[in-house]
Parts: C-alpha cells; sequence; structure tokens
C-alpha cells in the first residue's frame, strides 16, 4: 500500500494446524512467569520485550552499591527459552496496539498479530507529583539507572577522598534515600557498609 502499511500474518495461519498465538509483551517477572507457565502448551509464544535480557530487579541496590556488575543481574532471554519448542523471544520496541485488529505494532519490525496479547509492561518511578524530587533524584528501575547512581556514588567518594575541609567532606558522603520500602532499606544498608 502507499502508506506502507502491509497487513500482518494472522495469528495461527502456517502455525501447523492453527494453533492459538500468544504475544507476550515485556519479560520482567510477569512476563517471564507467563512465558514459563505457556511453553510446551499448544500454543505459541512470542515475548517481546526492548532488552534481550531478563533484569533481576531486585538486586538493583547491589549493582547501584558496586557490590555486582551489571551482568550478574541480567539473563540472556533467548538462554532461557533455547530449549522451548513453543515460546520464542523477539526484542523489539512495541510503538501501539490495535486491539480491534489484534495487531501489536513494533518500531522497526513488521506488525505482529495475536490471538492472545498479555501486557506485562511493568512500572515506573512515582514521584506523587514532587517532579522536583524527580528532577533531581536518581530512579532504580534499570541497569542504566543502577550504573549511573554507582558511578555518582563513587565520584562523591573519591571527591571526598580528596576533600580538605570536614564540611566539604560531610556534604560529599551525605546521601539521602527516599522510600523505606526493600530497595531503599537495602541501598542504605549497602551505603553505610
Amino acid at each position: 500500500m502507499a502508506d506502507g502499511y502491509s497487513p500482518p500474518a494472522r495469528a495461527g495461519e502456517g502455525q501447523g494446524g492453527g494453533r492459538r498465538r500468544v504475544v507476550i509483551v515485556g519479560a520482567g517477572f510477569g512476563g517471564l512467569a507467563c512465558a514459563k507457565k505457556l511453553d510446551g502448551q499448544p500454543v505459541d509464544v512470542i515475548l517481546l520485550d526492548q532488552h534481550n535480557y531478563h533484569l533481576f530487579t531486585p538486586l538493583l541496590y547491589q549493582v547501584a552499591t558496586g557490590l555486582l556488575n551489571p551482568s550478574d543481574i541480567a539473563y540472556p532471554l533467548r538462554t532461557v527459552f533455547r530449549h522451548s519448542g513453543n515460546v520464542r523471544f523477539r526484542q523489539a520496541t512495541v510503538t501501539r496496539v490495535e486491539l480491534s485488529n489484534k495487531v501489536v505494532r513494533l518500531d522497526g519490525v513488521p506488525p505482529l498479530a495475536y490471538d492472545y496479547l498479555v501486557l506485562a509492561t511493568g512500572s515506573t518511578d512515582n514521584y506523587f507529583g514532587n517532579q522536583e524530587l524527580a528532577r533531581v533524584s536518581f530512579g532504580l528501575k534499570s541497569l542504566e539507572d543502577a550504573t549511573r547512581l554507582r558511578n555518582q556514588v563513587l565520584t562523591c567518594l573519591e571527591r571526598a577522598d580528596a576533600e580538605p575541609d570536614p564540611e566539604a567532606r560531610r556534604a560529599l558522603l551525605t546521601f539521602v534515600i527516599v522510600g523505606g520500602g526493600p530497595t531503599g532499606v537495602e541501598s542504605s544498608g549497602a551505603l553505610s557498609e
């Protein structure tokens, strides 16, 4: 067609007997658990994520505090499903979901038809409307966040080590953790060590 649109192959067509297609968007804990539950079932599963790894987010604080390397908490998704007969991973960014057409549109990849859709896209930081806090703080939801935070902490520690003024040193060694959930508690404990 003139606008570059070509209709996607219908889900189930050419799938050996018209098996149903399940598309799972997101390979965090929810998406991964769903894909594992469907592994070996009489459906074709396509797991989509913008990254090619599953991130074990409870240990992000250990990357941020230098206790672990990023590769220690990122597991290749293709390895997880390498022996699966019906689960396939595709690295892609979803740009739009057309519920009425049962189609997922992907960035730079042909559209993908589905019979069943699972949206397991995870969570984002919530600053409860405090934009100032969002502007001056570090989130901790991704490897990039953890690495950026670790670099900032290390920079402060190095600068404090070379700082002769006790007040300036104290300021460089002062960290504020907002949130008292598991990540906040573990982060504060790791930083204090």
